[in-house]
């Protein structure tokens, strides 16, 4: 409850009951549902009020308090993918459809019923999973740049490993763990067209890395621009790989002997 009285529920506390394990992944659920109640009219101010919670490390962390309304979007909003997800729209669908054929007018009904729903089904997940898959221990290089939730950019990525961006940029395409698209865009200053990539992950290294929206930026092909960035899983493998590299140039050196 917050200091007037108005019931809330955590977005941070929301996340593990729909199967969200980053704060990064879930945060484009509330950013859809924000759309949805925009489209609306609902006052989104209110539905969706930010905050910080100290996380289980003490540092701060950005909250979100939820209205019941804003956690019903959230759910419709989230990762059909996900059991838990999926478990929650079939049963806000089902509800929907219950509230549809119901004659007392004294029972509520429609978009009402299902947020005021939203707390059975969080209890209903909550029981249907009782817990979240362990993680992956982290590799060291993780625990000292990296929080669980954060997101690097191959640039400071490259920076921490003593690396030029496109060097390392370079050695990720050339590994195949990513690739490059290649557009023009008009450009006011110059008064001309000039290149503009897009970079993105490959199928299997999905985990290795998050494509980051910019729906401000101008589309590219067509489609939604996005800036790649490269998630703790991927930090600790992209270390690995740049010390593999440099352990065998090494080796090579000494191999090849020293320069005439």
């Amino acid at each position: 409850m917050t200091e007037a009285g108005a019931e809330y529920w955590s977005a941070r506390d929301l996340m593990p009951l729909l199967g969200y394990e980053t704060w990064r992944r879930f945060e484009e659920s509330i950013t859809r549902a924000k759309f949805t109640a925009a489209n609306q009219n609902q006052p989104i101010e209110s539905l969706f009020v930010g905050t910080v919670k100290k996380s289980e490390g003490g540092r701060p962390a950005e909250d979100i308090h939820l209205s019941r309304y804003a956690c019903y979007l959230v759910a419709m909003n989230g990762d059909p993918r996900k059991p838990e997800v999926a478990a929650a729209q079939s049963y806000f669908a089902i509800q929907t459809r219950a509230a549809e054929v119901q004659a007392p007018p004294a029972k509520p009904s429609g978009a009402e019923l299902l947020a005021m729903a939203v707390i059975e089904a969080q209890a209903m997940i909550a029981a249907k999973d009782q817990h979240i898959a362990e993680l992956e221990p982290k590799a060291d290089y993780v625990d000292t740049f990296v929080a669980d939730e954060d997101l690097i950019t191959i640039r400071t990525l490259a920076s921490d490993l003593k690396i030029g961006e496109n060097e390392l940029r370079a050695i990720l395409l050339d590994r195949k763990w990513i690739y490059k698209q290649e557009s023009s865009r008009w450009s006011e200053s110059k008064q001309r067209k000039e290149p503009v990539y897009r970079y993105s992950a490959m199928a299997d290294k999905k985990n290795y890395f998050h494509a980051v929206l910019a729906h401000d930026a101008p589309r590219f092909k067509g489609e939604v621009m996005h800036t790649l960035k490269i998630t703790p899983a991927g930090a600790a493998a992209v270390t690995r790989l740049v010390g593999q590299l440099r352990r065998a140039a090494d080796a090579f050196k000494s191999v090849e002997g020293p320069a005439a």
